[in-house]
């Protein structure tokens, strides 16, 4: 349906799906406590992500995405936030059974993140060569001098000129793209085995996205390291994703390989947003929109959350929620809908 976006992943080297994920959720559950109500921001979450792969996680804003990742790097705030139900696996151990001390340990060394908005996630009193300095002496106990010559060959590893000088440069003084590098840098420092990236290219402009994507699936492919890769850009997710997640009002509602998503789209909230998309091949036409918007986590509808905005919707959508379950004929792929022969046809 829109293969003119894909391109083969030049990295697409992973074990088969019967060896053990890197990192598994299970009905994951997090939620926030507040005087308007309980928000489900997260309310039953399940994914893997094997070794080497990288999942995409694609939705509109107010999906769940990133506080399901901050869930996995146990960053939720609390209060008002709390994991209430589910797991998280990364390497077949439980984090939700971890102590902070021991959370401290994976967190930034095993598990690292990019999060949307470096200049808010990067210190502007510390220099950028500190902050990645403060990192690898936490978690690989070098000293002052080997850690900043870590630093930067960090920063030249991420393709920033004269990291000598901007070592000692404060994130002020940085473009949007050197900074977003930095905090690649940052999240690199430490080897990790899981990269989770949010929302990575957000207020670049197109020319430096793609030297971001470039850099990640390079640096990827050198360290074979899994990435979760957040973002609500479908063609970034053609770019670099093997497997993607569809996200809407906190759930997963189709699950399949990046060939299976882009190709035959079956959940109707996957096929609007692919629908949104503007048609490479075609006229120069007004863009699809779906109707309507995400509903707020606290009023979430009753049945399939994304009725109000569906066009095959019928009473059984209204007061029946669909479990997320396997395609038929397909390998692996799930959608939740009550009626996805009837969204095939759409």
């Amino acid at each position: 349906m829109a293969s003119e976006y894909l391109h083969e992943p030049k990295h697409l080297n992973l074990k088969k799906d019967s060896d053990q994920p890197l990192l598994e959720l299970k009905s994951l559950q997090t939620h926030f406590f507040s005087d308007e109500g309980t928000a489900r921001a997260v309310d039953g979450v399940s994914y893997k992500i094997l070794p080497g792969e990288t999942l995409g996680v694609v939705g509109e804003s107010g999906s769940g995405k990133s506080v399901t990742a901050l869930s996995i790097m146990q960053l939720v705030p609390q209060p008002p936030g709390k994991i209430v139900g589910g797991e998280i696996l990364f390497k077949g151990q439980s984090l939700l059974g971890m102590s902070e001390d021991e959370m401290r340990k994976i967190r930034g060394n095993e598990i690292a993140m990019i999060f949307q908005e470096p200049m808010t996630a990067l210190n502007p009193v510390f220099t950028v060569g500190d902050q990645i300095v403060e990192t690898v002496r936490v978690h690989r106990g070098l000293d002052k001098e080997e850690a900043r010559a870590h630093a930067i060959s960090m920063l030249e590893k991420v393709g920033i000129p004269s990291p000598e000088t901007r070592v000692d440069e404060y994130p002020h003084q940085l473009s949007g793209g050197m900074r977003q590098r930095v905090m690649i840098a940052i999240a690199m420092s430490c080897d990790p085995s899981l990269l989770i990236a949010d929302e990575p290219t957000t207020a670049l402009d197109v020319t430096i996205q793609a030297q971001i994507l470039d850099l990640i699936r390079g640096l990827q492919e050198e360290e074979g390291m899994s990435v979760l890769l957040i973002t609500h850009d479908l063609a970034v997710i053609a770019e670099v994703a093997h497997h993607v997640a569809v996200m809407y009002a906190g759930k997963v509602v189709e699950y399949a390989t990046v060939f299976e998503l882009f190709d035959s789209p079956a959940h109707p909230y996957s096929l609007g947003l692919f629908r949104s998309l503007p048609d490479l091949a075609g006229p120069n036409e007004p863009l699809a929109t779906i109707p309507g918007m995400v509903p707020p986590a606290t009023r979430f509808p009753s049945g399939c959350r994304f009725h109000p905005r569906c066009s095959i919707a019928t009473d059984l959508c209204k007061t029946d929620e669909p479990i997320l379950g396997f395609l038929n004929g397909t390998d692996g792929r799930t959608v939740a809908c009550h009626h996805i022969d009837e969204a095939a046809k759409l």
